[in-house]
């Protein structure tokens, strides 16, 4: 595994991401992963660099774009209160990550996928229209403005926890899920029951939401971008 730094075109403020390379040669598939409100801080970028460490090891691209350089948004939760003004434009970036993907040498443009943690989750279905993929896994995502018009995603994963709280209670899940089999989408929900939002508590909910739910999707993207 090989990794680096990319820039992506478009937009009016650069953005780079984050790029982790297998080691095979031959055209494979990759996967986006975005963040969440808190941006490129740990404990969550130490968490979805193992997401793409494991993919990479089993012979995916990986790359995950920091879209809140489209706005000059800073990490650390202050996206929070801009989701309203800027969900467009980083949805927009993710997009753009998607078309930059198709392009890079070894990448089957056929292939590819996204996975979003929380508002990066979000996004990522509201993205699904535009930045057509053939796979989709998100977590715990929040919904607000709903989940943006249906898209070309023909397997998705969703996993929440169900003590997750307002504004990405477990509810969310479910309708998110109701929405994705209503445009005839291969969906599964995974419900990790008394897991709270993150998988981030150290009590045996959490921690088993956490380890297994990596592991489930990991092998999806694998069945799905691999074969």
């Amino acid at each position: 595994m090989a990794f680096g730094t990319v820039t992506i075109p478009g937009g009016t403020l650069p953005m780079t991401a984050e790029l982790f390379k297998p080691s095979s040669t031959g055209p494979t598939g990759l996967v986006v992963i975005a963040y969440g409100t808190d941006g490129r801080k740990d404990p969550w970028t130490d968490m979805m660099r193992g997401y793409a460490e494991d993919l990479a090891r089993d012979g995916l691209f990986a790359l995950m774009p920091d879209y809140f350089a489209r706005t000059a948004t800073p990490h650390g939760g202050a996206a929070a209160n801009q989701i309203a003004a800027m969900q467009d434009d980083w949805a927009a970036a993710l997009v753009d990550t998607v078309t930059f993907a198709r392009t890079m040498p070894g990448v089957d443009a056929y292939r590819l996928g996204m996975l979003g943690f929380s508002l990066g989750g979000y996004l990522c279905l509201r993205a699904r229209a535009t930045a057509k993929r053939k796979a989709l896994v998100e977590y715990f995502a929040p919904m607000f403005e709903g989940i943006g018009p249906a898209g070309s995603v023909p397997h998705a994963q969703i996993h929440h926890g169900t003590a997750d709280q307002f504004p990405t209670q477990f509810l969310n899940a479910t309708n998110i899920e109701n929405i994705l089999k209503s445009e005839g989408k291969d969906v599964t929900l995974f419900a990790y029951k008394d897991a709270t939002h993150g998988f981030a508590g150290t009590d045996a909910a959490n921690t088993s939401a956490a380890a297994l739910s990596k592991t489930r999707t990991i092998a999806f993207f694998g069945t799905c971008l691999l074969t």
